[in-house]
């Protein structure tokens, strides 16, 4: 991985950069009803890491794009297509692919037989849940691979104390309210391909050993207890519907050679722009506590301020991509991550980035404070991101020296970070909502 993310650096002067400036926050729901365990959760400010810095050369891209067209195209989502056309004008093709295209190359990220992993957000109904209209056009996007795609997509989520209910609610966050990811997966099905659900939420409460350690069972792997951390890592591993084998760190088990294949597990992150409660911002990285367990005595949500996210991914490596979700969001100091209908914010925006830190830095000073203060809002001091001392900060910062510790380049400094943004425009007559041909070749 990060090898990969070495070879995806660019510093190029073609498109507008914009240096991304420190910021994000994190919270939990006000309502502490809903969270039991929250009273269990320390209100003390945690120890930080020793701080860490990538090289001096290190540079992170963070991918955006405003406008985004309102209504799907059938099962496509055009300002995803958009992103892709976005990130490939920089050299990072979505498509790992021999001939080389806007959107393909061989250095792309997914391969035709790669088994990919879309963690998705759905702890909460209505926008407090990942844009469903935004998944079908991710996974469309995947099977639409330009070699054909013979691999397998798994749509995953923990959500802990809640139920994710089959995945099949009734009140999402897509233009049409009852597209749930449970329909998102039944279409591509009956299209024949091979994705399915895997909810990590029933197997939260079963620590298991590796495949390579004679266990097949379903679970998570724990490490042991880290004094530092104040916590303990988490990770699942678990078979698909397919009848596939996943371990998260080591990648595709193969029962008959007894082996792993690390290189064909790809994992894409698919986050909310969320305000938190507790931790100020809710985005790439907070979005970790879906995958890691708060079960079997981990402490792991009390420990994300101690950077425990950030060690986790150390261990399973970063996302391939992180895609956040920022169509709707909870712009509501203190309000989130619980979002209703009524009281979300209409953005219309996607932020891409292999560098998870980076781009919640990025898009929490770009995206979340101007939505803030679009409400009205004149103060957010869990979510500030000039204030190293905000619990956005805290937790981000910690994330990022775990992260850093474990030899994977990231960055929380504004000034290594390269933001190339686009908005879509208001298309002229005859250009259908989401054809990206009428605007494609301002993109350099």
């Amino acid at each position: 991985m990060v090898a990969a993310i070495l070879a995806l650096r660019r510093k190029l002067a073609s498109l507008q950069s914009i240096v991304g400036i420190a910021a994000a926050a994190f919270g939990l729901i006000a309502t502490f009803g809903a969270w039991g365990y929250l009273s269990r959760v320390e209100a003390s400010r945690g120890p930080r890491l020793p701080s860490l810095q990538a090289p001096a050369d290190y540079r992170a891209e963070v991918f955006h794009v405003s406008g985004c067209p309102q209504d799907p195209i059938e099962d496509r989502f055009p300002c995803f297509e958009s992103i892709l056309e976005l990130m490939g004008s920089q050299g990072l093709k979505f498509y790992n692919a021999p001939t080389t295209t806007r959107i393909s190359g061989p250095d792309g990220v997914l391969a035709d037989d790669d088994v990919i992993v879309i963690k998705i957000n759905y702890q909460w109904a209505e926008r407090g849940g990942t844009n469903t209209d935004l998944l079908r056009g991710v996974i469309r996007g995947i099977v639409d691979h330009p070699s054909g795609f013979t691999g397998e997509i798994v749509v995953c989520e923990n959500a802990q104390f809640a139920s994710v209910e089959n995945f099949d609610r009734a009140d999402n966050n897509a233009q049409d309210q009852a597209l749930s990811p449970s329909d998102v997966v039944s279409h591509f099905q009956d299209l024949g391909h091979n994705v399915s659900l895997f909810d990590w939420t029933s197997i939260r409460n079963t620590q298991v050993d590796e495949f390579s350690a004679s266990d097949l069972e379903d679970g998570y792997v724990l490490y042991p207890w880290d004094d530092q951390l104040n916590g303990a890592v988490s990770y699942p591993k678990f078979q698909t519907s397919f009848g596939t084998y996943i371990s998260l760190r080591d990648g595709i088990w193969d029962p008959v050679t007894e082996s792993y294949d690390r290189e064909h597990l790809k994992f894409l992150n698919l986050p909310v722009l969320k305000s938190h409660s507790i931790y100020g911002v809710t985005a790439n990285i907070k979005d970790y506590m879906g995958v890691v367990t708060r079960e079997l005595g981990t402490k792991s949500h009390a420990a994300i301020r101690y950077g425990l996210l950030g060690a986790h991914l150390g261990e399973v490596g970063l996302a391939d991509l992180n895609i956040l979700d920022a169509i709707w969001i909870n712009a509501h100091p203190n309000g989130g991550p619980s979002t209703n209908y009524g009281e979300a914010s209409r953005r219309d925006e996607l932020v891409v980035s292999i560098d998870p830190v980076a781009a919640d830095l990025w898009a929490t000073e770009n995206i979340l404070i101007p939505a803030f203060e679009d409400n009205g809002y004149t103060d957010w001091p869990k979510a500030d991101p000039e204030d190293p001392n905000s619990d956005f900060r805290e937790y981000l910062d910690n994330s990022a020296n775990a992260i850093l510790a474990a030899g994977i380049e990231v960055t929380n400094d504004p000034e290594h970070i390269d933001a190339f943004s686009l908005r879509i425009p208001i298309l002229a007559d005859g250009f259908e909502s989401g054809d990206t041909s009428a605007w494609a070749s301002e993109v350099p």
